[in-house]
């Protein structure tokens, strides 16, 4: 999730560890942990009611959070990454359920900026909903390698390194993902009626 340092430098977790002791150190982490909080939520939140500003909100809580947890953090051999994103995973899931408890629903993620007819505007929310809706349908650890692979364009090395799994098995769990929405798709259209079983 946040850029691995050039060869020769010390890596993030060792940044973290020397970053309570060195204001400088720690002003460059917490803003790699924001840039990476931030885009983490956007992807995960920005479908809601006030998706970006719930993405901000939960994004600056992170980083709190972070922050907070720093000086217990150990550097046992796991990347730093995966430390934020252990942090950051609880708190949309906070977020997420606080929206289901209100009540908001899902809006388009990214609105169109044309002028469109309030048909092809309905039409485009219910297929944005549809796509959050079996989203939600994959089980936890593929719903976040999608999120983490498409949404936010991280690589396998990325995500592997963030969820502590080898990057083949992060293509794995992607490939099982994406077969998962094809066959939860194609199982709603039959039971819309849309095509045949």
């Amino acid at each position: 999730m946040l850029p691995r340092p050039p060869s020769g430098e010390p890596d993030l977790a060792e940044l973290a560890l020397r970053a309570l002791d060195d204001a400088d150190v720690m002003d460059a982490l917490m803003r790699d942990v924001r840039t990476v909080s931030h885009r983490y939520c956007r992807a995960r939140l920005g479908g809601y009611r006030d998706g970006a500003q719930l993405a901000e909100d939960v994004a600056q809580e992170i980083c709190i959070a972070v922050f907070q947890a720093l000086p217990t953090f150990e550097h046992q051999g796991l990347p730093f990454e995966a430390f934020v994103y252990a942090i950051g995973s609880r708190k949309v899931a906070d977020a997420q359920r606080s929206a289901y408890r209100s009540r908001q629903v899902l809006v388009e993620v990214v609105p169109d900026s044309g002028v469109a007819s309030a048909e092809s505007e309905v039409l485009g929310r219910l297929e944005s909903q549809d796509v959050l809706d079996l989203l939600d349908c994959l089980p936890g650890r593929l719903h976040e390698v999608l999120v983490l692979r498409v949404a936010m364009g991280l690589t396998a090395n990325e995500v592997g390194t963030a969820m502590g799994m080898t990057p083949g098995a992060v293509r794995i769990a992607q490939h099982r993902a994406l077969q998962r929405l094809r066959d939860l798709h194609r199982n709603r259209q039959v039971t819309r009626g849309e095509v045949s079983a």
